[in-house]
């Protein structure tokens, strides 16, 4: 069915069919769903074991290599990384990038089903290995419970009640509280008192253990009922604790507190801590269910805690950290602000080309393609974020080129004496097949960004969608709406009708014909100025700025603190306390949030994660704006090393990607430990001698010292110590030992026996001394241990793939590129010899970035042969598509001048813009050879009629460039996409010149134009 004819037939139906599309778009604007970003699947999992009392070295052979074996049988695995700490197994599994979403869950179930069968295999002592499946979820409404003067008792019962409320709050999927600390009941030991009474540590622990122990007593049966038996006597309050009785070794009963003190406390050392502006804090981490509007989400939750906020004690606050919904919102308004001045850009462009009336109708068009674009991303699940909304203004151009060619076609028609029916059925005959063409064409260039398995793919993934729906509406529209407002609203002159004006005789046309009559009269001195200018570029190019992923200007900084291996947290957290003090002195700071020992919940998708871990410190730090945030980074790079040397500071922008432990990675891989050490060595002078790096560290850090007690069973056997004795004995010493649990309503706290330590620290020089309890005797550790010694071992063991790994890692510094950086030290790491049996690979930014290439580079061959079937479909020949192809490489000369005059960087999202630049050319070159063939179908020459294609081409395809370029402006601010749309900008200005001049030429040459015909 011709889709023009039934538009005009059926006027009522047609205008009732725009109406629907402009409340059905307002409609999906106001009900689709909100983000700050695109999403992106992180198809990663972590599986963490516990093996109390091991060296990191027994956790990698005897854990996590078992495990490893296991996991490696994986179908889906990619590879596999892991951290091997003292009694810790970490191991982070990578999925390949090809596992759909879909899959993920099954896939997951499929790891747990292999690690579970992997657990017969682990030593005695090691605990049941987790899979962590939500290790990349995103809570992305992030609150802080703080106060000065509450306990974290207090703020543990408090979240407690939070949470339960928040979970009520609808469209809420999960809140985790992070930061709590774990209560305990801390039983100090008299060992003195213990020796006088008789008692045993034996017997404390053994009565302890039991006492508190779930029992099941059965039932008692009556004739009508069966009734359950509780056993009561279990600790639930600290007096019953306190009269616990223990016998002694002569049978006397002892109470507990006769030669123990008991207080609640909490167990040491902490696993994680959070503080907000230096006060003790609770986060609380909020997810939305998926599919829901994360905006309306976060507002519910808000207005909740608002209420709840109102019956908090004085004193007691709530912090907003992160609120995904209010920055969703935030973005969407300053992205549709600028789509509205896109918009409002091309409409005042089209105006000044073509007059208010004209310029209206050809911009109506635009609106309707954009509202119905909104209507199908309602539907199919698209939301608003920074990439849909992006791809809205890439498209702009685009979107109102097929209105354009129709439009302009009609009027020139009319111009030449036809009647408005008759030239509206021209217009739309003579354009619809070219457009449809070259609008499939537009959307192809976009085709390896939608199929690329890479995680740049998945996030850009609606950046295809969008041009795809909104160019084919566009078309669409073309075909209906065009026509309809063209018959409905264009006058017809009678009194001119049948005369023929011409519309191209003007001086500016005439002009355009000269210049264009001596590019074909001497094509191939044309040709050798079109090739010294991309030669011109090429060279360019080694000005150019070369980057894979920007950052964002949020006016937030990620700070990491690492200190040495083997810190002690509290000293951790002493520390960051002394810089926290720091950043509250700079100027533009509203809030800092610190956390110890872990990183928090990943509250914003592109996060890291680093811990449990005692060494390490995370701050969140809210400025009054970029610039304050920027500043302060600054400041903070210069002077860390001054004044912490001995504190590894990296702050951090937010970015669309995970941070990287180091822009540049060198690992090499091998079974000895020594070797690697001293392969990374070399490599860290090679890269320390660069003076555009910083950072430089090795990836396992620093050696710790471990200290050896040599257990002696003949010098032990004499008091009757053992092993264990030995080893409780150094427990109690220390962080306690766990002896069962306490019943506080529905909380259990562990019960620690401890001995009495001032502080839990320890002086070295006294240690030998130290009472080692077996039975009722206290015996000297020095009659135990045959020998003492101080040595140092590495904490941290790292594998990739089961091969032992050490990387050296670095950043660039400030004004320097990591690619800079690389071709500086790379070549020299690479002619590294290496030892048989080791081997060597690059992995942070040179990795991630050769992998989001390759990835849509892939499917390049795939998308330039549709493209190539295509042209060869439309035009019917060989020649015309091929001057299609060479012109494609041409684009290239006004995107990197551009880029080099304005000093902006080419990244990722600048390549995905030059992809878009491709089709934009592509479409203008497709309907200025069709124009070309209609004219020598209808008699005219081969030269005639390229003359005359691009000069009545000239001035649509001079609007769509225009209005595209300057419906980019409102882009160029923006730190995602600011690159891009500078290459746009000066690569399309450039491609405009290129499509009116060189096409010809090149038609000239590949037709082998003579001027004299």
């Amino acid at each position: 069915m011709n889709l023009t004819a039934f538009t005009l037939k059926n006027k009522p139906f047609s205008w009732f069919a725009l109406a629907l599309v402009i409340f059905g778009g307002i409609f999906a604007y106001l009900k689709i769903g909100k983000l700050e970003d695109a999403p992106f699947t992180i198809k990663q999992a972590v599986v963490l074991t516990t093996y109390p009392g091991a060296s990191a070295e027994e956790v990698e052979e005897q854990v996590t290599d078992k495990l490893e074996e296991a996991i490696q049988s994986l179908g889906e695995l990619d590879y596999v990384k892991s951290d091997s700490r003292p009694g810790v197994s970490r191991i982070m599994v990578f999925l390949k990038k090809t596992t759909k979403q879909q899959d993920l869950q099954q896939t997951w179930d499929k790891l747990r089903r292999k690690v579970g069968d992997a657990q017969a295999q682990l030593p005695a002592g090691a605990n049941t290995s987790v899979v962590n499946d939500d290790f990349a979820d995103v809570l992305g409404v992030f609150y802080g419970l703080y106060g000065d003067g509450f306990t974290y008792h207090e703020l543990n019962k408090y979240a407690d009640e939070i949470k339960k409320e928040i979970l009520k709050v609808p469209n809420v999927a999960k809140v985790n509280l992070f930061g709590k600390a774990m209560e305990s009941v801390d039983i100090n030991l008299s060992y003195a008192t213990m020796a006088e009474l008789g008692i045993s540590l034996e017997s404390v622990i053994g009565a302890l253990n039991q006492q508190n122990k779930l029992v099941n007593s059965g039932f008692l049966n009556t004739p009508t009922q069966r009734i359950r038996i509780h056993t009561g006597g279990d600790f639930s309050e600290v007096a019953a604790l306190e009269d616990f009785i223990v016998t002694a070794q002569d049978g006397a009963q002892v109470r507990l507190k006769e030669f123990a003190s008991i207080e609640m406390g909490y167990v040491t050392p902490y696993t994680a801590k959070m503080k907000i502006q230096g006060l003790p804090a609770i986060g609380i981490a909020i997810s939305t269910v998926e599919g829901a509007n994360v905006v309306d989400m976060a507002a519910d939750v808000k207005a909740r805690l608002a209420e709840i906020e109102q019956d908090l004690p004085a004193g007691l606050l709530m912090k907003s950290i992160y609120d995904q919904g209010a920055e969703s919102q935030e973005a969407n308004d300053g992205f549709v602000i600028n789509l509205v001045a896109s918009v409002g850009t091309v409409v005042l462009i089209l105006l000044f080309f073509i007059g208010l009336k004209n310029g209206i109708l050809v911009s109506s068009g635009l609106i309707f393609s954009i509202l119905g674009t909104l209507i199908i991303m309602l539907a199919t699940g698209l939301n608003m974020e920074r990439v849909s909304l992006a791809a809205l203004i890439i498209a702009m151009g685009m979107l109102v080129d097929n209105s354009i060619v129709v439009v302009e076609a009609a009027l020139m028609a009319m111009k030449q004496g036809m009647s408005k029916a008759d030239a509206i059925k021209k217009a739309v005959a003579s354009s619809i097949w070219p457009l449809l063409g070259a609008t499939i064409i537009a959307i192809l260039t976009f085709l390896p960004i939608r199929i690329s398995p890479d995680s740049t793919g998945e996030y850009l993934s609606s950046l295809f969608s969008v041009l795809a729906i909104s160019l084919s509406l566009s078309w669409i529209f073309a075909l209906t709406q065009t026509p309809l407002v063209l018959d409905t609203f264009i006058k017809e002159d009678n009194d001119k009708a049948g005369e023929q004006e011409d519309p191209y005789g003007g001086k500016f046309y005439g002009l355009f014909r000269k210049l264009l009559s001596v590019a074909i009269k001497r094509k191939f001195s044309s040709l050798a100025v079109i090739v010294g200018l991309f030669a011109f570029s090429i060279f360019g190019m080694r000005f150019m700025t070369v980057i894979f992923m920007p950052d964002l200007e949020k006016n937030l900084l990620r700070i990491d603190l690492f200190f040495p291996e083997g810190t002690r947290i509290d000293y951790t957290e002493e520390k960051a306390d002394e810089i926290f003090g720091w950043l509250k002195e700079q100027e533009g700071i509203v809030d800092v949030t610190t956390t110890i020992g872990m990183t928090p919940p990943r509250y914003f998708l592109a996060s890291s994660s680093y811990g449990p871990q005692s060494n390490y410190a995370h701050f969140i730090v809210e400025f009054e704006d970029f610039e304050s945030a920027d500043a302060v980074k600054k400041i903070m790079d210069a002077e860390k090393s001054n004044l912490w040397p001995d504190v590894f500071i990296k702050p951090n922008y937010f970015s669309v990607m995970s941070p990287l432990d180091g822009q540049v990675e060198a690992r090499f891989m091998g079974p000895d430990i020594q070797v690697l050490d001293s392969l990374v060595q070399v490599a860290e002078d090679i890269v320390r001698s660069s003076d555009k790096s910083r950072h430089v560290h090795s990836s396992w850090f620093n050696m710790a010292p471990n200290w050896t007690a040599e257990y002696s069973s003949n010098k032990a056997g004499r008091t009757a110590v053992t092993r264990p004795n030995l080893a409780n004995s150094f427990q109690m010493m220390g962080d306690g030992l766990g002896v069962g649990v306490f019943r506080d309503g529905i909380d259990l706290k562990p019960i620690m026996l401890k001995a009495d330590v001032n502080g839990g620290s320890v002086d070295m020089d006294k240690l030998t001394n130290m009472p080692v309890v077996a039975g009722q005797k206290n015996v000297p550790l020095q009659q135990v241990v045959s020998d003492f010694s101080l040595g140092f071992e590495y904490p941290l063991i790292q594998t990739y793939n089961r091969r032992r790994a050490m990387s050296v890692l670095a950043d660039p510094v400030p004004g320097v590129t990591t690619g800079q950086l690389w071709k500086e030290v790379g070549p020299q790491i690479e002619a590294m010899e290496l030892p048989e049996g080791y081997s060597f690979m690059w992995d942070a930014e040179k990795k991630n970035q050769g992998e989001a290439v390759e990835a849509i580079v892939t499917f390049f061959p795939l998308a330039f042969l549709l493209i190539i079937a295509i042209l060869i479909a439309l035009f019917g020949d060989y020649r015309q598509p091929m001057i299609v192809v060479v012109m494609l490489p041409l684009s290239l000369i006004g995107l990197v001048l551009g880029l080099v005059l304005t000093g902006k960087a080419f990244d990722f999202m600048t390549f995905i813009g030059w992809i878009g630049l491709l089709g934009m050319i592509i479409k203008n070159v497709i309907v200025l050879l069709d124009e070309a063939n209609i004219q020598t179908a209808e008699g005219k020459s081969q030269y005639e009629a390229i003359v005359f294609a691009a000069v009545s081409r000239m001035r649509p395809v001079l609007m769509a460039a225009i209005t595209t370029m300057f419906g980019m402006v409102p882009l160029l601010p923006d730190s995602v996409f600011g690159s891009m749309a500078t290459g746009i900008i000066f690569g399309l200005g450039f491609a405009t010149f290129l499509t009116l001049l060189a096409v010809p030429v090149f038609y000239a040459i590949f037709y082998n134009l003579k001027i004299e015909e």
